[in-house]
């Protein structure tokens, strides 16, 4: 008897994980088109699906990138290569076409793409369609790498949802990353706390530390440590920690400390700020920032704290039909043990 229940309880929780399996795959194949790198001689890393090229000063190349449209009817992308930046959440992000420059970037992907050249290609229903985009290299030498991704984006409406009055308009684009260097040798990343700050992000207070990676170089595994006290006290105040972030070459980012339920008021502060990266990286920051009674104005009657989302009922409604199932397959268990009593 225990034996045919455990078989009914393995029974379960593959059905549940097969219908959740299939949820996740439905969504994915949604979007309704794929995109493929077509990898040149010149790949340096052959184990790679995204272009990681070596390359020459003054190499002028064409990369290839396959479209497949898997709809029923035709439709249009726009193709562009934007360059690799660190967006506020410590991601290396390709999705930005015109993002702001780091003051530290020498060359970077619109320096070597022309734009002009950005296809918008139609595919037709249930077919392949090869595009283009070429890059020259600059005649200097450079060290490091360049980084960015060509972002293949589908030209519609996108689907549109409504929540609470508000329309939401999804749209889906595929990256493939784009790695140039000249030399296999790696360049050391770094970091500068180039700014200290209070802050607002959707409604939310926070200090935002602005940290720099100058280098050519990405910073991987990152993990940071930060403290507010009050100018020449030890009291802390606001303190987080982060890791499994990343930076890419060239690129900053606001990191921020968000006040919870703490009401900075004008003052001076210190920020204390401890870093390490993968590679036996490791930076200690100490800088002094003011808040003006004009900014505690501005960021006051603001929501400091997310609301959490209360997942209690869903919790309840789970646990209901997992007993429920149960219930039933002991009943047919036992059912059928009688018949055959």
């Amino acid at each position: 008897m225990k034996k045919r229940i455990w078989q009914g309880l393995i029974i379960l929780g593959t059905l549940l994980f097969t219908i959740g399996g299939y949820q996740q795959f439905a969504k994915a194949e949604s979007v309704g088109y794929t995109v493929n790198a077509v990898l040149p001689k010149n790949q340096d890393d052959k184990n790679a699906t995204y272009f990681a090229l070596r390359v020459k000063p003054n190499q002028e190349q064409r990369l290839g990138v396959v479209i497949g449209n898997q709809t029923n009817q035709a439709q249009k992308f726009q193709v562009n290569v934007n360059q690799a930046i660190t967006n506020a959440n410590g991601v290396i992000d390709y999705s930005q076409a015109n993002p702001k420059r780091d003051s530290s970037l020498k060359v970077g992907i619109k320096d070597i793409f022309d734009k002009t050249q950005l296809p918008v290609v139609t595919v037709p229903a249930k077919s392949t369609k090869k595009v283009y985009v070429q890059y020259r290299m600059p005649a200097e030498k450079l060290d490091g790498m360049i980084l960015g991704g060509i972002n293949v984006k589908k030209l519609d409406r996108g689907q549109t949802t409504k929540s609470k009055g508000v329309t939401i308009s999804n749209n889906f684009a595929y990256v493939i990353g784009l790695r140039l260097r000249e030399s296999a040798l790696e360049v050391a990343p770094d970091m500068k706390l180039l700014d200290v700050k209070a802050g607002q992000i959707n409604s939310l207070n926070q200090v935002e530390a602005t940290l720099q990676n100058p280098r050519p170089g990405m910073m991987r595994n990152l993990k940071v440590k930060a403290r507010v006290t009050k100018a020449g006290d030890s009291k802390v105040l606001l303190q987080n920690e982060k890791a499994n972030m990343a930076m890419a070459p060239n690129s900053h980012f606001a990191y921020a400390l968000p006040w919870g339920s703490t009401q900075l008021s004008a003052g001076k502060y210190t920020l204390t700020l401890d870093a390490t990266a993968k590679g036996g990286y490791q930076w200690h920051f100490t800088k002094n920032f003011t808040v003006t009674q004009k900014e505690v104005g501005k960021l006051a009657n603001k929501f400091n704290q997310p609301a959490t989302p209360n997942y209690f009922w869903w919790f309840v409604a789970g646990g209901v039909v997992i007993v429920l199932l149960l219930a039933i397959i002991i009943y047919l268990l036992l059912k059928n043990r009688r018949r055959q009593d």
